[in-house]
């Protein structure tokens, strides 16, 4: 499959939330379940889904919501 360079907001929110629904909705990952969904359609997914370290770091960014 040819890499995704013409990807949408809408197309990265779809994606964000199937992955964050797979994984049990957890709370304070949006930042890196948006990330892996951008990295999946652009081509360069790996498929273990989240990073490893994900259910113990938050992105930091402030926009994890209310712990």
């Amino acid at each position: 499959m040819a890499p995704n360079t013409h990807m949408t907001e809408d197309q990265v929110r779809q994606r964000a939330f199937e992955l964050w629904e797979k994984r049990g909705c957890p709370v304070g990952y949006e930042a890196e379940f948006w990330h892996q969904a951008e990295r999946e359609l652009k081509g360069e997914a790996n498929s273990g889904g989240i990073s490893a370290n994900a259910t113990s770091a938050k992105s930091g960014s402030g926009s994890d919501g209310p712990a």
